[in-house]
């Protein structure tokens, strides 16, 4: 009985069928498609990335002049944003605006140029937070070339740019 077994099992290894596969890649991420964020997607990770905390929900009271209560309304910072981005064509002038009105509103901080020492560690650090990444050196040298000959480039330049990148924008 154990002979045949092993018989069966000797016989059925070496003539059975013979399986072809086609050779695949994986994890090559230049392969992905990517795919746009949605609106809901970009708002979110806009307000996280730039203003470190999530879109508020809030209560708007209209006051006159004497300090009276004239309305009252909520505010959902989300959905308001979301509507008005899924409402238009296309998107992508009004995410530039947001991003940029969230750089200069107040609540994110950045670092003063003068205050950056090292200009390419800073760029780096920034390709990795935003995009997830170690920047090329082609991306770094740019970046750098910009910081150091443009005196308008600073760190809201460099996270304005990865922030409106199609890499940032995608996943």
């Amino acid at each position: 009985m154990r002979s045949s077994l092993l018989l069966c099992l000797a016989l059925s290894a070496c003539g059975g069928p013979v399986y072809e596969f086609d050779p695949i890649a994986a994890g090559k991420d230049d392969m992905r498609q990517p795919r746009a964020l949605s609106s809901t997607q970009f708002v979110r990770a806009i307000y996280s990335d730039i203003v470190g905390r999530a879109p508020a929900v809030y209560t708007f009271v209209v006051e006159d002049a004497s300090g009276a209560e004239q309305n009252r309304f909520t505010i959902d910072e989300q959905q308001q944003l979301v509507d008005v981005l899924d409402s238009i064509g296309d998107a992508a002038p009004l995410r530039d605006l947001l991003a940029q009105g969230l750089l200069d509103s107040g609540q994110s901080t950045w670092p003063d140029k003068s205050a950056v020492s090292k200009p390419e560690e800073w760029i780096s650090s920034q390709f990795r937070r935003f995009l997830g990444r170690e920047a090329s050196p082609y991306e770094l040298r740019a970046f750098a070339d910009a910081w150091k000959n443009d005196p308008y480039t600073g760190p809201k330049t460099i996270v304005r740019a990865l922030v409106g990148s199609r890499e940032y924008l995608s996943y």
